[in-house]
């Protein structure tokens, strides 16, 4: 019996390493001249691989106007032609026709890159990424975009 239990033990604890990361994306908060440069440079990649008015994105996370890159992102996604639906926390969710989208703005939790910040966006199965620097509140690309389908 007690090795039975102890096996049982030992699996569990092997499986919690498993876990996934939760569906919510983390998203730092940044400046408003920060936020609009990093959408803008993440639109010109968007632009590149998807055309303006024949594509649709389902933001599928909350844009709470205290997201300056995600509420910026979203208006010029508009701008361009593109037709974003957002999701609403408060009805239940619906299959959308168009690109499932999520986004997620961070940085290094080390202090010795205090001023870096990563953009990913995920659109349907294929995730795009760069790196930024922040000088005087405008983004500077510190690498180009990581594409990985």
């Amino acid at each position: 019996m007690k090795p039975l239990l102890l096996l049982t033990f030992l699996l569990v604890s092997a499986l919690s390493g498993c876990i996934t990361m939760p569906s919510d994306p983390f998203t730092t908060p940044v400046s408003v001249e920060l936020g609009n440069s990093l959408a803008t440079d993440a639109m010109k990649q968007l632009e590149t691989l998807y055309p303006p008015a024949h594509t649709t994105f389902n933001m599928n996370q909350p844009v709470p106007e205290t997201d300056k890159f995600g509420t910026s992102l979203v208006f010029q996604m508009r701008e361009k032609g593109y037709a974003v639906q957002l999701i609403n926390a408060k009805e239940p969710a619906t299959v959308m026709a168009g690109l499932s989208t999520k986004y997620t703005v961070d940085k290094p939790a080390s202090n010795g890159y205090a001023n870096l910040y990563r953009v990913q966006l995920v659109v349907g199965k294929t995730t795009l990424t760069r790196a930024y620097s922040d000088g005087n509140n405008a983004a500077i690309p510190a690498g180009a975009w990581a594409k990985m389908e």
